[in-house]
């Protein structure tokens, strides 16, 4: 993590490693070795059970700085690529829609049950069908008088999506989460394979979510695709798909090099509950940084991804150095 710039990586699905709570006591073991020199940023993982999670007393914001659980994790569908990800629509010459991965009851009533203990949600939605039911969840929780500010629900991925989706985030507090690798990597077998040209300009829509005034970040679901944060500044500001590399992917939702930055740092830290720590250099922060051999903003976008990161600093103390 520190050879590409990061200091504050996010765990999506605590739990899986023993499929169990045990996770976390394997995670603190960890913090406490002294060897880590990234914080992890935690979400407890549904399958494992919220009564489980209970039981081992796991809480939201327990653990330390360098090791805390964030939030809890719930997944509404699979991947579009992969045809699982639950559609209005049917597939490109299918009849398939995908799959709910949890019916709209059980992604209502667990997120309920959750959002009254204090947990913030991150919600897994790839299909604009999931994410209209991710949607009607949260607009429940907002009905049931339950404070939108302190569950801080993100859609992760959040992949197709829009007009009037967008317009409920806005209104829900409902920030982004994108997996940007799919417009460079998927990009044209979503236009080819997968939905269709016109459905695929709904991939990843950042400029439309940053023009509506929701937040979002980026991320690359490691290991789904690589975790480099140059990479992903690369991919949000050009949009170039890697299987046809002048073949550009919805160029409307191009964002600024500055846009992108904001959404790997301030903005990652504020749907992590980390913004008083990290996220920006201020004065009571923790001190991270990187420093570059050149300016995103300088050179051609294209080449974003070829700057070097020649120091990590964490803590204010240097964990990297090239």
């Amino acid at each position: 993590w520190s050879r590409v710039g990061l200091t504050t990586v996010s765990e999506l699905a605590l739990g899986g490693l023993s499929q169990s709570p045990s996770d976390v006591e394997v995670m603190m073991a960890a913090a406490r070795s002294g060897s880590l020199t990234a914080r992890i940023r935690a979400y407890p993982f549904y399958t494992i059970g919220a009564e489980a999670w209970d039981s081992a007393g796991v809480e939201p914001g327990s653990g330390t700085a360098l090791a805390r659980i964030a939030g809890y994790k719930l997944v509404a569908d699979g991947s579009n690529q992969g045809y699982t990800g639950l559609q209005r629509e049917p597939y490109l010459d299918s009849d398939d829609r995908g799959i709910a991965y949890m019916t709209p009851e059980e992604l209502t009533a667990t997120a309920i049950e959750r959002a009254k203990k204090g947990w913030h949600l991150a919600i897994h939605g790839n299909g604009d069908a999931a994410i209209d039911n991710i949607l009607e969840t949260c607009e429940v929780l907002r009905d049931a008088g339950i404070d939108m500010a302190k569950v801080r629900p993100r859609i992760e991925h959040c992949s197709i999506l829009h007009d009037d989706q967008i317009t409920r985030m806005k209104e829900l507090g409902v920030s982004a989460s994108f997996l940007i690798g799919h417009v460079h990597y998927w990009g044209v077998a979503m236009r080819d394979e997968v939905f269709g040209p016109e459905k695929a300009q709904l991939l990843d829509r950042c400029r439309s979510v940053e023009n509506a005034g929701v937040s979002f970040t980026l991320h690359s679901d490691f290991m789904v695709t690589d975790p480099v944060p140059l990479h992903m500044i690369e991919m949000a500001v050009t949009r170039r798909t890697w299987k046809e590399p002048d073949y550009v992917l919805a160029p409307q939702e191009k964002i600024s090099v500055e846009s992108a930055i904001r959404a790997l740092t301030s903005e990652a830290a504020w749907q992590l509950f980390s913004e008083r720590e990290i996220g920006s250099l201020e004065p009571g922060k923790f001190a991270d940084l990187v420093i570059l051999d050149n300016d995103p903003r300088d050179v051609n976008p294209d080449a974003i991804k070829e700057i070097k990161v020649l120091e990590t600093w964490m803590d204010g103390k240097q964990v990297y150095q090239a």
